[in-house]
């Protein structure tokens, strides 16, 4: 990823972000989350009830036990696709393959839930973008969100 200069997208969104309050960061979290659930074609009925319910309905612990399974086993099967370390190739090279998307985007569900808002925000966004979600739509979520 390109750092992140005064002027980019992402910085933009970035200060979008920090000038929100925390429950419109909290509703943009989810927001993305949900972005990323679509984006990466996850079907998991349960993630998306997380995603979908957002706080209105807090997940219970088994809910959040089955995120974090759920996580491990499609970072398991992005390594056997992939053929090593997903850390070795680049977001281009694991984009082709959908259990890294989908990994990516139970991660983004889990970000979602992180308990300040604001660090909840930024790590669904960061995971949204490596589950390929596109900044304009990212963007997009912001202005109806935030």
């Amino acid at each position: 990823m390109r750092a992140l200069d005064d002027g980019s997208p992402a910085r933009a969104l970035e200060r979008r972000i920090s000038d929100a309050s925390a429950g419109g960061a909290r509703r943009y979290a989810f927001g993305v989350a949900r972005l990323a659930c679509s984006t990466s074609g996850l079907k998991d009925a349960r993630t998306l009830e997380v995603a979908l319910g957002g706080l209105e309905r807090y997940p219970e612990i088994d809910d959040l036990a089955h995120l974090w399974d759920l996580e491990r086993r499609l970072d398991a099967s992005c390594a056997r696709q992939v053929g090593g370390d997903p850390v070795d190739f680049t977001q281009e090279e694991l984009l082709l393959h959908p259990a890294c998307q989908e990994a990516r985007a139970v991660s983004a569900v889990i970000a979602a839930l992180m308990p300040d808002a604001f660090v909840a925000a930024r790590g669904a966004t960061r995971e949204a973008r490596a589950a390929g979600c596109h900044q304009a739509d990212l963007d997009s979520t912001a202005s109806d969100l935030l």
